[in-house]
């Protein structure tokens, strides 16, 4: 209850609550003053009767003194009679000293007390009051005088006043509205005023106006803030607008920017793959609701991976964007304004075309794709050899939603991509097989290591002059318990993709370290092992150290391992790539090119590059009897390899005759199934205890 009046005084109004809060104080202080006065004024009419009283008792007593002092009953009694009467007296009674009755008046009144007490006097009762006066003669007590009296002329007064003062504070209070009403509005007309101002600008948004109070109290300054206040407001809101002005145009360039970063990409500026798929499911929808077809030609860049680990990310940034300038040009080869060109992410890019009239116009676009690439990229000082690999996906008949259709494109680009740099293919439902027996290969090679399904195999390399050292090389196998033995062929294109190369090179490393080590506990210290490793571990930052810690390991020399690179080491011929090659030169590691005359080599490069061994690619030595110029090639790779004072290994040889050629040109090393197939680290201990390494022709 109380809860709820106070919520709504709380409500009220300031005007209303000062004239209540005047109100209660008024009634409070009026109240509390009649009070006292009434209960002042009532004390003072009780002091009164009781004094007539006394009066009256002491006369009787004076009166009565001499006739109780000779037990004069009659005069005792005449005289109680002739005061029974007065002044509210309803009764009177004289006792002697011992307290027995003498004399009382005979008045049949209901105030009569049963028992009379003569110790409280006066004594104030609701409808009475008694008063007891004593009776000497000559300073002897004689007895005492009784008196009860009623309060009838006390309460008579008592509701007079109490009508006179209820009246006073009605007056006063009915006053006290009146002045409060009044007084309130000084202080509410100028809070009203200012209320009204701030309710003006609340709704009208105007600052302009002012406060005008010509009061020079608090509320004149309250005002003269206020309107303070109103300035900095309006100068703020001055600011704000032009702030507002310029934050929209940021907004506006801002979603401009999301928009960009949200459906475009930002290396290449083609749109992104979310945005290809808003517009694929529009194309898809238009074929649909038109009959017509349209194809997804999905594309991935040749050996991109290798170019990037090799030269950088920057070089494989500026070679993207270089690819997706030559792509969106397309169009203009092909006529074919309408078509999109995306970038999907890393080297995966995505051409679209609507309204494919037959799928010959896909395979059309597809070539003109390739021919895009025959040229090569320039970068600045380099030139990069690049090509694409591309699958086709047609809707409906190869996916009839996005997902699918981009699905199925990719699953034809791998399988255009197995067939060689620079493939186009149309997709087929046998493709899925060959993609998802990808996925399973990529997936088992990710468990290879930790599952110890990797083993080591050693082709020998026949020294054909006495060299006084014998080598092998190296070869990773992989058997599979579901997919059985799986050929390298397969598996490192794979590694190279996915970026597991560089763990299957340590373990390729560490292995040899150790099959090492064992050859050295059986007295075979003359041995070198050569160990592929590609160009992207060649320039890894934990490599120097990873083949320290494993040398160092095993316990052998460092003279004893062979580091096989490509020729994409060319590709980059930095100074990373040489201080990296002369680094693990200096431990004593012998580095061979392998495959030589295949790549990207350069007789500047050769030069300067830190190399103890070419390989002479097999496909100079396949038709060396037949192919003069292979012929010319093979002795002129002789011819430069010992000029430069290094070693030259001739692999793939099959016959006599070829090995009769090189041996006869001076070549150093021979190696191929001629000689001995790979074999087993216990096939090549049997070998080694045979002394068939050094061969004489």
């Amino acid at each position: 209850m109380l809860s709820a009046v106070l919520n709504k005084i709380r409500r009220l109004s300031i005007r209303y609550k000062l004239s209540l809060m005047m109100m209660l104080i008024s009634m409070i202080v009026l109240t509390s003053s009649t009070l006292f006065i009434y209960r002042h004024e009532i004390k003072q009419i009780e002091a009164s009767e009781i004094s007539t009283v006394q009066i009256q008792a002491s006369l009787i007593s004076a009166t009565i003194e001499s006739a109780l002092a000779f037990n004069d009953l009659p005069t005792v009694r005449d005289t109680l009679r002739l005061i029974n009467n007065k002044n509210g007296i309803e009764y009177v009674a004289v006792l002697l000293a011992d307290n027995t009755m003498f004399a009382e008046s005979d008045k049949n009144t209901q105030l009569k007390p049963a028992t009379l007490n003569l110790n409280n006097s006066p004594l104030m009762m609701a409808n009475y009051f008694d008063v007891v006066e004593p009776v000497t003669l000559e300073g002897e007590l004689l007895g005492h005088v009784y008196i009860r009296a009623n309060v009838d002329k006390i309460n008579d007064k008592r509701a007079y006043y109490q009508k006179v003062i209820l009246s006073v504070l009605l007056l006063s209070l009915l006053l006290t509205y009146v002045l409060a009403r009044l007084l309130q509005r000084i202080i509410t007309v100028p809070l009203a005023s200012m209320v009204e101002h701030v309710e003006q600008i609340s709704e009208k948004k105007d600052y302009q106006g002012r406060l005008s109070l010509t009061s020079q109290d608090e509320f004149s300054t309250l005002a003269n803030g206020f309107n303070h206040m109103l300035d900095v407001v309006q100068e703020r809101e001055d600011k704000l607008t032009q702030h507002s002005s310029n934050l929209q145009k940021l907004v506006d360039e801002r979603t401009k920017q999301l928009y960009q970063q949200a459906n475009f990409d930002s290396l290449t500026q083609l749109p992104n793959r979310h945005l290809l798929m808003t517009r694929l499911d529009g194309a898809i929808n238009r074929a649909q609701s038109n009959g017509h077809q349209l194809a997804v030609l999905f594309m991935d860049i040749d050996r991109f991976k290798i170019i990037n680990d090799s030269l950088g990310h920057n070089v494989g940034d500026q070679l993207l964007q270089k690819i997706a300038s030559r792509l969106s040009r397309l169009s203009d080869y092909s006529g074919r304004t309408s078509d999109v060109v995306a970038r999907l992410g890393g080297d995966e890019f995505v051409y679209l075309i609507e309204q494919l009239p037959h799928e010959a116009e896909a395979t059309n676009i597809a070539h003109l794709i390739n021919d895009l690439f025959l040229q090569p990229v320039k970068l600045q000082d380099r030139e990069l050899h690049v090509s694409t690999s591309v699958g086709i996906g047609i809707y409906p008949e190869h996916g009839e939603d996005s997902t699918t259709l981009l699905k199925n494109a990719d699953a034809s680009m791998y399988y255009a991509k197995a067939k060689g740099p620079g493939s186009y293919s149309v997709y087929s439902k046998e493709m899925n097989i060959l993609s998802y027996k990808r996925l399973e290969l990529e997936n088992n090679l990710r468990n290879a290591v930790a599952n110890n399904e990797l083993f080591l195999v050693y082709q020998p390399q026949v020294s054909l002059s006495n060299s006084g050292y014998r080598k092998a090389e190296a070869l990773l196998r992989w058997h599979n318990p579901q997919l059985g033995r799986v050929s390298p062929a397969d598996f490192i294109p794979v590694a190279e993709e996915i970026g597991y190369i560089n763990e299957l090179g340590k373990w390729v490393i560490a292995s040899a370290c150790q099959q090492l080590k064992k050859w050295q506990g059986q007295g075979i210290t003359d041995l070198v092992v050569g160990v592929n490793i590609s160009s992207s571990h060649l320039l890894a930052p934990d490599l120097y150290d990873f083949i320290q810690a494993q040398v160092t390991q095993a316990g052998i020399g460092y003279h004893q391992l062979e580091l096989e690179i490509t020729e994409d080491v060319f590709l980059d011929h930095s100074t990373t790539t040489i201080t990296q090659l002369k680094r693990l030169q200096a431990l004593g590691i012998r580095i061979a090119i392998d495959d030589f005359g295949t790549g990207y080599s350069s007789l500047q490069y050769l030069k300067n590059l830190p190399v103890d061994t070419l390989k002479l690619d097999g496909m100079f030595v396949n038709d060396l009897e037949e192919n003069e110029s292979s012929r010319g090639i093979a002795c002129s790779t002789i011819l430069l390899a010992h000029s430069l004072k290094l070693k030259l290994v001739a692999e793939c040889v099959e016959n006599q005759a070829q090995l009769d050629f090189l041996n006869k040109h001076g070549c150093d090393f021979v190696q191929g199934y001629y000689l001995h197939r790979p074999l087993t680290a216990q096939q090549l201990t049997e070998t080694f205890l045979e002394k068939s390494l050094l061969t004489e022709v």
